[in-house]
């Protein structure tokens, strides 16, 4: 016998119910990975009912899914803020640097294949699209240097790419400890990206 679906929520829920959910959701899953995240989990620290959950997302696959991708979108909108600015290119980029080492989670390509058994391929698509959203930001900001000539690397592609993997070093907490904390790693890989390992 099918599950009825949950009603809808109750009227003491807010109006930005599911917005919370998928905020809760994103940093449940990115903390403590797929597996290890129930619905009644994220129910519980949304402060909402577990109808409530489900009745906006009816498994965890698609729970999981709009709440990464949510994810990735503001972390875009927020790195092409801090890319808007009017200072110089190395500058933003430590300012980007400085904001993801402060946002550490665990390294999301482990993550995502944990989640994969449970995902369809649209599902993987969806986010993966999301994803790249964050490189397509970098790019755009690398492809403006090029063109103002402050850089001289002709591949704004490949840049961005270089860029987002650079910044994965944010996965290792204790290593941007011993490295003097957030700002003085976001100094040295920027430093390190900007000049690479030129000779003496």
């Amino acid at each position: 016998m099918n599950k009825k679906r949950p009603g809808r929520p109750k009227l003491t829920d807010s109006p930005n119910t599911k917005n919370q959910i998928l905020h809760t959701a994103s940093q449940l899953f990115m903390t403590y990975g797929y597996e290890n995240v129930s619905m009644e989990q994220v129910a519980e620290s949304s402060q909402v009912t577990k109808a409530s959950v489900y009745y906006y997302f009816n498994n965890k696959a698609t729970l999981f899914t709009t709440a990464v991708s949510n994810m990735f979108n503001r972390v875009r909108k927020h790195t092409e803020q801090l890319l808007e600015s009017h200072k110089g290119l190395k500058q933003r980029l430590y300012e980007v640097t400085v904001d993801h080492l402060k946002r550490p989670h665990v390294d999301f390509e482990t993550l995502l294949k944990e989640a994969s058994p449970s995902l369809s391929e649209d599902n993987i698509h969806v986010i993966r699209t999301a994803e790249s959203g964050v490189n397509d930001a970098l790019e755009a900001i690398f492809k403006q240097a090029v063109e103002n000539e402050e850089i001289s690397t002709t591949n704004p592609l490949l840049l961005a790419h270089a860029f987002s993997t650079v910044t994965m070093i944010r996965n290792k907490k204790a290593l941007i400890e011993e490295l003097g904390g957030a700002e003085k790693t976001a100094s040295a890989l920027v430093e390190l990206f900007w000049n690479g390992i030129e000779p003496r």
